[in-house]
C-alpha cells in the first residue's frame, strides 16, 4: 500500500472548514459524505505499514478515528434518510 496523498488529507480538512463555517447548516446528507470520506482518509491511514513512518500508536489511532467517523456517518445518512435535513433539526 502506497501513502495517503497529502491532496487527499488537504481535500478532507478544507471540506471540513467548510462545514464548520455552515454548521448548523449543513445538510445532513452533505455531513454524512464528510465523514465517510474522512473514514476513507483514516483507514488508508490506519492500513500503512509501520514502515510507512507512523508509528504503530499513531496507526492505531487513526483506525479509531476511522470507526468513529464510520458511525458518525452512519447517523447522519440515517437522519437524512428519516427527513432530517440539517442536525439542528434532531
Amino acid at each position: 500500500m502506497t501513502a495517503v496523498p497529502a491532496t487527499h488529507v488537504s481535500a478532507v480538512l478544507a471540506w471540513a472548514a467548510r462545514l464548520t463555517a455552515a454548521a448548523p447548516q449543513a445538510s445532513t446528507a452533505e455531513t454524512a459524505a464528510y465523514l465517510t470520506a474522512k473514514a476513507a482518509v483514516l483507514e488508508a491511514i490506519a492500513a500503512e505499514p509501520a514502515a510507512g513512518g507512523w508509528s504503530p500508536r499513531d496507526i492505531a489511532a487513526a483506525a479509531e478515528a476511522a470507526a468513529s467517523a464510520r458511525q458518525a456517518a452512519d447517523a447522519a445518512a440515517l437522519a437524512a434518510a428519516a427527513g432530517i435535513t440539517t442536525l439542528e433539526d434532531r
